[in-house]
């Protein structure tokens, strides 16, 4: 292998790496989004529940009127916090750049697989690494509204290195 194509793959692999990990913190800022969704919603859900129920009337008769006026602005409260935050559609968009990253990855994978078994040649595999390249910044660009957080990433190369341990 030339010094150059040693580049080229040190750089797919580069590319194969970081699609790696941004498509992992993608999937996990998913997951927590999604967390603090279900959570929202099970205690508007329960706060409700208990309002129409005789519950507070057992626990608290006289201070009824006051419980379920609580109750009630609480629910309203998380709902207006899952409103502002729309953590059902950073959802979708954290799953849709976790996927994007994911087919990057899996290219830059089989890129590099097919140079080393011989299948392309150099010109090829250069060809090939700048549209992915491509596809990487475009995809980049394209999620810059949904960044994973730190923790995610943290979380995201915790995980990776788990599962390449116990391969």
């Amino acid at each position: 292998m030339s010094n150059s194509a040693e580049k080229i793959c040190k750089e797919v692999l580069d590319l194969e790496k970081n699609s790696r990990n941004v498509k992992t913190a993608h999937f996990k800022a998913a997951q927590t989004k999604q967390s603090y969704y279900r959570n929202l919603s099970c205690c508007i859900i329960l706060a409700n529940i208990v309002i129409f129920s005789p519950l507070l009337d057992l626990i608290i008769p006289n201070y009824l009127a006051i419980g379920v006026k609580f109750l009630a602005i609480l629910s309203a409260s998380l709902a207006g916090v899952q409103t502002i935050f729309n953590f059902q559609k950073d959802v979708e968009l954290h799953l849709s750049a976790g996927d994007k990253y994911a087919s990057i990855y899996h290219k830059a994978g089989t890129l590099l697989a097919e140079y080393e078994d011989s299948m392309i040649e150099q010109d090829s595999l250069l060809r090939e690494f700048k549209v992915l390249q491509k596809d990487y910044l475009e995809a980049n660009n394209s999620y810059n509204l949904c960044i994973p957080s730190n923790e995610d990433y943290e979380s995201a190369t915790e995980s990776i290195k788990k599962r390449t341990i116990e391969k």
